[in-house]
């Protein structure tokens, strides 16, 4: 008899094909989709070319050239830098590494010579008045953060973690450490709806990441706090002291920023169900409170928004 009639009476189960959950990031996602959800369903789900990506590269230069001059400060990139502040020609150095990198890897440059001057010069301003205080202090850059919510898993990562533990005593309950996001844009414009919507999502960001430092460490960072880059632009010289706008911070020592993290991480949970929502129908309707207008000046679907196309002449993006 064939070996295999041996087999014929075998019943084998099948395996359940397990789905992986998703992941969502505070800034990619769920920010992105609280200042939009059209542009955050077209660019980041369907997966449309905008036309300029000048945030993306304006963004993706800053940071990436900023954690270049943390690693020049440690010696990372050469042992015999470390522990000096980074040159102007240093600075420039880095800045064409990452330009050339990104145009090698990605195919995108700066939409104008004038995006391109802004950059190197906020990072050349920011290094002289920032380095010599903060490089110093930096425990680490770029620190990524996970915690799985049951139905998805949550992402974050911080810019820097700043140590400051000999800055005083710390608390019960706390790491002397502050959590520290790199933005390249402006301080929002308070006085309009549009900019306290931003400065508020800004803000939710650096909640959920306070609840993820303490996921990760068992304990809450003393701050937040998120520096807006562009601020040291606008001094008509060289600045020597810190912008008033230039830094937002959050002291999570304050009790009402305890529960205001309790209520992020909620609204973290109910923005990724309404996400999914969208996703499974893929309707995405621009929000009820129209963006700010540098979110909607740079956007390819502003000519067929029903917020905001009578207010854009037709032209080429």
């Amino acid at each position: 008899m064939e070996k295999w009639r041996s087999y014929k009476g075998i019943k084998i189960s099948e395996k359940p094909v397990q789905k992986l959950k998703e992941k969502y990031s505070a800034t990619a996602d769920i920010v992105s989709f609280q200042i939009c959800p059209r542009q955050y369903g077209f660019f980041k789900i369907r997966k449309y070319q905008p036309a300029h990506i000048v945030q993306i590269w304006y963004g993706t230069v800053i940071h990436q050239v900023l954690d270049k001059l943390h690693m020049h400060y440690k010696g990372l990139l050469d042992p015999s830098t470390e522990g000096s502040i980074p040159t102007d020609q240093d600075v420039e150095r880095y800045f064409l590494e990452v330009e050339n990198s990104l145009l090698a890897s990605k195919g995108i440059r700066a939409i104008t010579e004038n995006v391109r001057n802004s950059a190197l010069k906020v990072l050349q301003r920011f290094n002289r008045l920032e380095g010599p205080t903060l490089y110093p202090l930096v425990e680490d850059t770029e620190c990524e953060f996970q915690s799985d919510r049951g139905s998805y898993i949550l992402s974050g990562r911080v810019d820097v973690l700043r140590d400051i533990s000999t800055m005083g005593k710390v608390p019960k309950g706390y790491d002397a450490k502050e959590i520290w996001d790199y933005k390249g844009t402006h301080y929002p414009d308070t006085s309009t709806k549009s900019g306290r919507e931003k400065l508020k999502r800004y803000r939710f960001q650096m909640l959920v990441y306070a609840e993820l430092y303490k996921e990760k460490y068992g304990l809450y960072p003393l701050k937040g706090v998120i520096y807006f880059m562009n601020e040291l632009l606008d001094a008509s010289s060289e600045p020597t002291v810190r912008p008033p706008q230039a830094v937002y911070e959050i002291d999570f020592r304050d009790p009402r920023n305890l529960d205001d993290i309790e209520e992020a991480m909620e609204l973290f949970d109910k923005t990724v169900e309404e996400i999914e929502d969208k996703k499974r129908k893929d309707v995405w309707e621009p929000p009820k409170i129209p963006p700010d207008k540098e979110t909607c000046d740079i956007c390819d679907l502003r000519w067929s928004c029903p917020l905001m196309k009578s207010k854009y002449r037709m032209r080429y993006p």
